[in-house]
């Protein structure tokens, strides 16, 4: 992933872009230009031009003298609870009406008791507007708007890694006169201030006098004092004449680095501040989503003379496979015709076979259960399978039993009597009877 890093101090414009991946920050481009007016809008026209990277996504900072920071203990660990209670708040922050400014924060950390500390950034919507207008003329886009003191943190983590997490740091930020003052423990930040040095020969006297001011600041709303140590950190100054001076007003480990505030913008994430308005931001949204909605028109109609000419081509060839495979059909088709036939007289051959053994197993299942004594004058079957039996037997009620004996076995259905008489025969009565039932063929 690139990302390309561009701020202003009062004295020159600095362009840094960084390839960063999961593990590693790598800067793969560092270029600055001294601007005799900072509000020259040319001479950064053509500096940026010279870097050749229009058409990109940048992302912008505002140092902490050009917005009013605040740190807050709210009494909520809900995001709209807390919302409410920081428009509330940063009312008293700039004497400026809400539409003219830009409020944001960060929930810094939920503690147990059920309050979030939180940092609270306002700024006035005319830095911001002059700070666009240098890039008024370029093809390029502000992706975000950081701020320095939260960059600064990150250039902090590795240095507060290895402090106690109750001791605080003190990091004293100086780029071309311009001065941060931020103090974190435990990875977060907690104080920040800035403030600008023009006179050089007052430079050490007011920074001096900031630092005790800053100090005194912070530990009078702390029930501790315990500073582990002062950092001095800048790009490319060198601060051992500011360092002899501090150590001989201040009783803390004194160190000297070297702090690029452009590793620090690269290192944080979407989900920071981000201090461009709303409005800018909506905008921006806008005209994304009208160029992707253009680039996905095109590329559908793309895709469409695409798949247009892939289906052509397809049905063509399914064309000509289907007449080869009609050509080869007819030349089949006599045999087919054919074996269909034969498929067929074997099928009547089979159901003939088949229903003449039905048959049988229906003739032999009547003898298995005809009472014994009964006697059958007559059986046939005719050609719808209709069976019809004939015969005598003593009682009625024989003849209902098997009438009823047919009606259960499984060759048979709908069977009943169609007639019974009563004879005297000598000495004998005989019950003449006619029964009737379908055989039944079941279907494979």
């Amino acid at each position: 992933m690139l990302k390309t890093i561009i701020y202003f101090t009062n004295k020159k414009v600095r362009l840094a872009q960084y390839n960063l991946s999961k593990q590693s920050l790598k800067l793969v481009k560092d270029s600055s230009m001294v601007l005799d007016d900072p509000d020259d809008l040319l001479a950064i026209n053509n500096f940026i031009q010279k870097q050749k990277i229009t058409k990109t996504s940048i992302i912008g900072c505002l140092f902490r003298h050009q917005v009013s920071i605040r740190f807050f203990s709210f009494p909520s660990h809900e995001n709209s609870e807390i919302d409410k209670m920081v428009q509330y708040e940063v009312a008293e922050l700039l004497p400026l009406k809400p539409e003219e400014t830009i409020v944001r924060y960060q929930l810094l950390k939920k503690r147990d008791n059920g309050y979030s500390d939180t940092l609270v950034v306002v700024t006035h919507k005319e830095e911001v507007t002059k700070l666009l207008d240098k890039f008024k003329d370029q093809a390029i886009g502000i992706e975000s708007l950081s701020l320095s003191s939260l960059a600064l943190m990150r250039c902090l983590e590795n240095v507060l890694s290895k402090e106690n997490a109750d001791d605080a740091v003190l990091l004293v930020y100086i780029e071309d006169g311009i001065v941060e003052i931020i103090i974190a423990r435990n990875k977060i930040i907690e104080f920040s201030r800035g403030f600008l040095i023009e006179d050089i020969n007052s430079f050490s006297q007011v920074l001096i006098s900031e630092i005790r001011h800053s100090m005194e600041l912070f530990f009078n709303n702390t029930d501790d004092n315990k500073l582990k140590k002062i950092i001095l950190g800048s790009p490319k100054e060198d601060l051992k004449h500011i360092s002899e001076v501090l150590k001989q007003r201040f009783d803390v480990d004194i160190k000297e680095m070297k702090i690029e505030i452009a590793d620090g913008i690269a290192a944080l994430d979407s989900s920071e501040i981000n201090m461009l308005s709303n409005d800018f931001v909506l905008k921006k949204s806008k005209q994304v989503l009208k160029k992707n909605i253009s680039i996905g028109l095109i590329l559908l109609f793309v895709n469409v003379l695409l798949l247009g000419g892939i289906f052509m081509v397809q049905l063509n060839s399914k064309q000509k496979y289907l007449e080869k495979l009609n050509k080869e059909i007819a030349l089949l088709e006599p045999q087919a015709e054919s074996v269909q036939n034969k498929l067929r007289k074997l099928e009547i051959v089979k159901q003939q076979l088949s229903s003449q053994m039905m048959t049988l197993d229906a003739i032999t299942a009547i003898v298995d259960i005809v009472p014994v004594s009964t006697n059958l004058n007559m059986l046939s079957i005719n050609e719808e399978a209709v069976l019809l039996i004939r015969g005598q037997a003593k009682t009625l009620q024989e003849v209902l039993d098997f009438v009823g004996s047919i009606e259960k076995s499984e060759y048979f259905i709908n069977g009943h009597l169609n007639y019974s008489n009563r004879r005297k025969m000598k000495d004998r009565e005989l019950i003449d009877f006619e029964i009737q039932a379908q055989i039944y063929y079941p279907k494979n």
